[in-house]
């Protein structure tokens, strides 16, 4: 079988990866203006893509699969050292985009993450300052008493 609906598949993977990475980036926008309707519809967008790549991951493993005549998980690198000519280059040229694809999209996310713990951090500060911890309203002995000389109480009860 020859390695065209693999590549195929691989392309398509590299696309929705890198439209990812777009919807990331202007999630990184909406999350510096705080507009949290936009961020909500972006997290369903963001799922929506995350179904679709798990669909697709799906469908390499099969054409690897085929591909290969293997009954296990088959990797991409693997792909490459079963194919020759013309459609090595392609899945070696692919495997490398698609690396970088990734790569890109969780740099990107990991500055989002950053980002809204800034915002949690700054929200937990000012509810801190508009609502201050009080001091419990219960009685408390003091911390410490000082003890005689002699350690021997103030009362002495077998008198």
């Amino acid at each position: 079988m020859s390695a065209e609906k693999l590549i195929a598949c691989l392309e398509k993977l590299e696309k929705l990866h890198n439209s990812l990475f777009k919807l990331a980036c202007e999630k990184t926008e909406v999350i510096k203006n705080q507009d949290m309707e936009r961020l909500q519809k972006m997290v369903n967008e963001e799922q929506a893509h995350i179904r679709a790549i798990s669909a697709l991951e799906k469908e390499r493993e099969k054409c690897a699969r085929a591909f290969t005549g293997s009954d296990h998980p088959v990797t991409v690198t693997e792909c490459i050292a079963a194919a020759s000519g013309e459609e090595r280059t392609q899945l070696e040229a692919l495997r490398k985009r698609l690396i970088n694809a990734v790569d890109k999209l969780k740099r990107q996310n990991d500055l989002n993450q950053m980002l809204i713990y800034q915002a949690l951090q700054f929200v937990n500060l000012t509810l801190d300052l508009i609502y201050p911890k009080t001091q419990p309203a219960t009685y408390a002995p003091p911390s410490r008493q000082p003890v005689q000389a002699g350690g021997k109480p103030r009362f002495d009860s077998k008198v």
